[in-house]
């Protein structure tokens, strides 16, 4: 067994991120309220859809599993 990473994608997610990026875009030229809240949605924005995720996985069979540390 070996540590390693694993990615996981969501493309509907990540559709949403883009149109949540494009909103915050949006706010911003918005003042004051709509930068923050633009500034706020465009971070976050930037996270959907996609995640590493720690695995063990078997160099044998290529099997794996998600560890806690």
């Amino acid at each position: 067994m070996t540590k390693t990473q694993k990615v996981d994608r969501s493309l509907a997610l990540q559709l949403l991120g883009v149109i949540l990026f494009l909103l915050g875009v949006v706010l911003l030229f918005l003042f004051p309220i709509g930068t923050v809240a633009g500034l706020i949605l465009m971070i976050g924005a930037a996270r959907l859809g996609y995640k590493k995720v720690k695995i063990w996985k078997c160099t044998q069979c290529s099997y794996f599993f998600e560890r806690a540390d």
